[in-house]
């Protein structure tokens, strides 16, 4: 797939809406921060809240910097750099890094604590784009998915190493996401993820899970018929759907204890209240007991007496709710979705199929980020560690953030308009 054409216009405006909602999120994240931690943290230059502000506004500067660079220079620079962060993944993975909670994920320069892991969602993000920005996948020649395969598999399985589950799913997020971009329907994305639904449905810890499994298997089979597939092609995907099914008991021995334990809590919080679903049924008491309105801000008990744990990080959202009730949660909730639709919005100003990919990527990080967050907090998904994008607690979060603010009005300014032709 290649891009080619005239050019037309690159002397767009900054979207200072798109700016403004940043700042006003990352705001409210250093006010929550401040409000969770004030009672444990009275320094306030060795508080984590001045520390979010440090970070704000190095992130700033990143942005700026990643704004003015040419966006060819980050397609030729976007391999050299995926293989950059494969070796800091890879020297984390194999025992070179800093453990936390079992966890090895930070690599210490001294004066700061990074986590490749978040790094590499940029590099991943630019290394995916620029290869599928260039070439169409088709669903029945296998070859067009070898190197989009591994620029995914590499990361996702150093980061799965660590373990950190949560952020090698960002990958297959943006992954998916990248793949729909590049030419595959929505009915081929199905046929692709189907092996992986598989291995879900069919584990039998899950309630009917056989039905589930049976039914899941009939409708891929209805979908590859509609799709007129050749009859090779529909011997393969129901050959995996049926061996990842029966290799669902050998997936889940394969997750961590800590990984088992927050998917059983997650279907049933109460089998370890003071637990594995201690986190959850806390955020839902915090979440509920703020009601329309909330407490009011620096108020809640379970803040303040340090029921909730995680409160700055995981379940910050809880804390959102606590203080502000429904209506603060909405509110954030609205400016989420508003920076999204202005994100978005880039795409269609410009057809360099190369923007569309970062552009389209750096939002499904962001709305992973937020659903899967927001989810766990309300009991609705597992709990799973992943931060709240602008509002949760850390310095390599809140800088990969920052900088993917800075690739978005990157491609917003600098984007041109190309009629684009593939082949």
């Amino acid at each position: 797939m290649r891009g080619s054409g005239r050019f037309l216009n690159n002397s767009m405006k900054i979207d200072w809406l798109f700016l403004a909602l940043v700042f006003l999120l990352t705001s409210i994240g250093i006010a929550l921060v401040y409000s969770a931690t004030v009672n444990t943290e009275p320094i306030w230059y060795t508080s984590r809240w001045f520390k979010q502000i440090i970070y704000f506004g190095g992130g700033c500067l990143l942005a700026a910097a990643f704004a003015f660079v040419r966006i060819d220079y980050w397609q030729r620079v976007a391999f050299p750099l995926f293989f950059l962060t494969v070796a800091a993944l890879a020297f984390v993975a194999f025992g070179g890094g800093d453990s936390a909670k079992g966890a090895g994920r930070w690599i210490d320069l001294g004066f700061l604590k990074i986590q490749p892991s978040e790094f590499a969602k940029i590099s991943f993000l630019l290394a995916m784009s620029k290869w599928l920005s260039t070439h169409r996948v088709n669903i029945l020649k296998p070859k067009t998915f070898v190197v989009p395969a591994l620029i995914f598999i590499v990361p996702f399985g150093l980061v799965l190493k660590q373990p950190d589950l949560s952020t090698a799913l960002v990958f297959t997020a943006v992954t998916i996401v990248g793949l729909y971009w590049a030419g595959l329907s929505l009915l081929d994305l199905f046929l692709l993820l189907s092996p992986g639904a598989s291995v879900i449905l069919s584990y039998p810890h899950i309630p009917y899970s056989q039905v589930l499994w049976g039914v899941l298997l009939c409708i891929v089979f209805l979908v590859l018929l509609f799709r007129k597939m050749p009859r090779k092609f529909i011997i393969l995907i129901l050959s995996l759907n049926i061996i990842c099914g029966y290799a669902s008991t050998m997936a889940w021995n394969s997750l961590e204890h800590h990984q088992r334990e927050r998917v059983m809590t997650f279907v049933d919080p109460m089998r370890d209240p003071k637990g594995a679903g201690y986190q959850v049924i806390q955020s839902e008491v915090a979440i509920g007991s703020g009601g329309i309105f909330g407490k009011g801000f620096g108020e809640g008990s379970q803040t303040n007496l340090a029921f909730l744990p995680e409160e700055h990080t995981d379940f910050i959202f809880s804390v959102l709710g606590e203080q502000f009730g429904f209506f603060g949660c909405a509110f954030v909730m609205f400016l989420y979705f508003m920076l999204l639709w202005r994100a978005m919005a880039i795409c269609r100003l410009h057809l360099d199929p190369f923007v569309n990919h970062v552009v389209s990527g750096t939002c499904t990080i962001f709305f992973f980020h937020m659903t899967v967050n927001i989810s766990m907090t309300l009991g609705l998904m597992p709990v799973t560690g992943l931060p709240l994008p602008f509002l949760s607690y850390g310095g390599s979060f809140l800088l990969t953030c920052m900088m993917l603010v800075g690739l978005l009005v990157n491609m917003r300014y600098q984007g041109s308009q190309l009629e684009s032709n593939y082949d």
